[in-house]
């Protein structure tokens, strides 16, 4: 029973996290027209609109899904059929409250805002952005009431409807718009707006999805409730009570991490301004930073994201039974697969960076996205694992401790942009904010671990989860490097020479780990679609 049990949660994982990466890679081609289409200046007020908007998100709605996913499947799992209804209803009278007055407010205040951060011309497209509030505020206790009963595909189908609207109608929107009001000082802020539209549309057909998806599920809700015999109805301020203390610890956690996003643009956009650089030259030192270094890391953080999300109902199970050893089990299983896929692809990113972004964003002439890339290609496995770990703690029911660490984490991170950004000249300034990024993540790991550590007597093992594959994925690096420059000394194509590449890193990598025995048979078929990888590893005589 335990083994299905962690296969379910492996592959609920894994569903979730190949819909993540599908979504991002979406995303990394859509942006390649938007950015040559609006311009490193429209793609700073676009990033600078989104650091805005998410911050509110997460005021408002963002942790609605993993809350109510966490609720559902409690009551689910004791057999209060009804009861779950019922605190689905609620969460969506009370999410879609919260949702519609945020999105009004940051709209009615959203040239006050703007002026605030020294981006006054953010103001058009946060103001397009903001209704996605609203309806992320409904979409997301949808998308909560399926994890709840141990489903993710409604949630990945949705996110890659959402992805694939929103890639179609943000570059059509950001080149009509731009076309439109070319002749205009603005122009660059409306191309911005006609990417955040998409986001817009995108997020309103992902909803209009979920809501016929869950229409047709409505017979099988209806069968769970007459099949009900406890009798149990909690009352109204209970499950409004319940709501809100299992969000706000959420809520905290990951808006202090999307906190330091805005005030690392406050900082950064004062202290730019102040040593003379134009709104124009703050918006592409920050389009470096944001774009290039930021979102690109976040493409492979996504898996653990998914995994960070999957994790939280499978745990609250085992922990509900005070099943320690299967909470052990499960931890160690979704770490170890984590740290498989971020030290690759955070080597992937550091030795290739230059040819990665100039084929993704045309960077052709500049080398400072490259370079931080480069210099900060360590986040992915930093943030990966923090990730992981907050949704550890949260389904062992220490919901504070994610607060408290990212706010230890942001203060400190904090004081060391303040001292790096006045100890070093200016021009380096964009250099210190990746280093105190990566800062950020590395504290969240280590006070993360140490409170599971402590909470549940757990010893992670270390060389075959970490030393081992970081090995492995630094070789890979340096022979992928060699491949990369060789072939491209004969095309002069980064393409061409891009694809024999990655064919090696993927080659060699695997090889690798699996002569080291980083992984084991067992290991592997524990994941996602591990009988198939087994099987093939046998037919080619590298497992026996």
């Amino acid at each position: 029973m335990e083994k299905k049990k962690k296969s379910g949660f492996m592959v609920q994982g894994g569903i979730l996290a190949a819909a993540g990466l599908i979504t991002r890679f979406i995303g990394m081609l859509y942006r390649i027209p938007l950015t040559r289409i609006v311009g490193k200046e429209g793609m700073g007020y676009y990033n600078n609109s989104y650091e805005i908007y998410n911050i509110a998100l997460l005021i408002s709605c963002y942790s609605v899904p993993v809350a109510v996913s966490k609720l559902i499947a409690d009551k689910e799992g004791k057999g209060e059929y009804v009861n779950s209804s019922r605190y689905f209803r609620f969460a969506l009278i009370l999410s879609s409250s919260i949702g519609l007055t945020v999105s009004l407010l940051v709209f009615i205040f959203a040239p006050q805002i703007a002026e605030a951060f020294k981006y006054p011309s953010c103001v058009i497209p946060l103001r397009v952005l903001t209704p996605t509030i609203f309806v992320f505020s409904i979409m997301g206790v949808i998308r909560g009431f399926f994890q709840g009963k141990h489903t993710m595909v409604p949630t990945a189908l949705s996110q890659i409807i959402e992805q694939v609207i929103n890639a179609v109608v943000s570059v059509v929107a950001a080149a009509y718009l731009i076309n439109a009001f070319k002749d205009l000082n603005e122009a660059a802020a409306y191309g911005a707006a006609g990417g955040t539209a998409g986001t817009l549309a995108g997020a309103m057909a992902a909803l209009v999805f979920l809501v016929i998806l869950l229409f047709l599920y409505r017979k099988k809700v209806d069968k769970s409730e007459a099949i009900d015999i406890t009798g149990k109805m909690d009352e109204s301020k209970f499950i409004i009570k319940a709501l809100l203390f299992t969000m706000m610890p959420i809520i905290l956690s990951q808006t202090i991490y999307q906190v330091s996003g805005i005030i690392d643009s406050y900082i950064f956009s004062n202290f730019m301004n102040k040593h003379g650089y134009t709104e124009t030259e703050r918006s592409i030192f920050w389009e470096a930073y944001s774009n290039r270094y930021k979102w690109m890391y976040n493409v492979p953080v996504a898996i653990a994201s998914a995994f960070g999300v999957s994790i939280v109902p499978a745990l609250s199970s085992s922990y509900a039974k005070n099943d320690t050893e299967g909470i052990k089990k499960k931890i160690a299983s979704a770490v170890k697969f984590n740290m498989l896929i971020a030290f690759p692809a955070a080597m992937g990113l550091g030795f290739l960076s230059q040819p990665i972004l100039v084929l993704l964003l045309g960077d052709v002439t500049d080398n400072l996205g490259p370079r931080l890339l480069s210099l900060g290609c360590m986040a992915v496995v930093f943030f990966a694992l923090s990730t992981l770990t907050n949704g550890a703690l949260q389904g062992i029911n220490m919901m504070r401790k994610p607060v408290t660490h990212s706010l230890i984490a942001l203060i400190i991170h904090i004081i060391a942009v303040f001292i790096g950004l006045n100890t070093f000249e200016s021009e380096n300034g964009v250099y210190i904010m990746v280093i105190c990024n990566m800062l950020y993540g590395l504290l969240v790991c280590a006070l993360n671990w140490w409170s599971i550590a402590k909470a549940l007597n757990y010893k992670q093992e270390i060389k075959r989860t970490f030393l081992l594959p970081a090995i492995c994925a630094l070789l890979m690096g340096v022979v992928t490097d060699y491949t990369y420059e060789f072939v491209y000394g004969y095309t002069y194509s980064m393409a061409l020479a891009l694809i024999p590449a990655f064919i090696v890193a993927v080659l060699v990598y695997a090889v690798l780990i699996l002569l080291t025995k980083t992984v084991t048979e067992d290991e592997l078929l524990e994941m996602p679609m591990g009988k198939k990888i087994v099987r093939i590893l046998k037919k080619i005589k590298l497992i026996r």
